[in-house]
């Protein structure tokens, strides 16, 4: 695996709450449109109404199912190598302030964050989530697709705009 979907499915695990309820908005939206057939009004039919309803709910089903593949993933890895990737991409914190945390030196939290993150992937092919796996499971599905090329652009995993380091 060449990490970049490694990358991607941490990435968007973090994400996973702002994904859902653009989802789920996407869902209510569609749902309350079929009362009074307000779609029919616009020009949508029943058929590809329902179409959308089920494409948005089999989104969710992969978004919910890769929650579960990055989790028990996490679940396997070593301590310290899991607690660097919850430092960094859940909290956000700055390279800096884990440094300072732990008590290494700044570049060793690059290192050990780089290592974490190549192990992390390499779990998930031992447990059969390849990069094949993910581009025919997620290859399609938008936000993560978005994700994954932001990483391919760039060098380093930057969390926000402020966070350089």
């Amino acid at each position: 695996m060449d990490s970049n979907w490694g990358n991607t499915a941490l990435v968007a695990y973090s994400l996973l709450p702002k994904i859902i309820d653009t989802l789920d908005f996407a869902l209510k939206s569609r749902i309350n449109s079929s009362f009074q057939s307000r779609h029919l009004k616009i020009g949508v039919s029943n058929e590809q109404l329902i179409g959308e309803i089920l494409e948005i709910n089999d989104r969710k089903r992969k978004i919910v199912n890769l929650a579960y593949i990055v989790k028990s993933t996490l679940e396997r890895m070593k301590p310290k190598d899991k607690h660097i990737v919850e430092e960094r991409i859940f909290k956000k914190k700055t390279f800096q302030t884990i440094a300072a945390e732990n008590g290494i030196a700044l570049r060793t939290a690059f290192r050990r964050f780089e290592v974490a993150k190549i192990r992390f992937s390499a779990m998930l092919v031992e447990r059969g989530y390849t990069d094949e796996w993910f581009e025919k499971e997620y290859g399609a599905e938008k936000y993560l697709c978005a994700i994954k090329s932001r990483l391919e652009r760039e060098k380093y995993l930057l969390l926000n705009s402020r966070d350089k380091n």
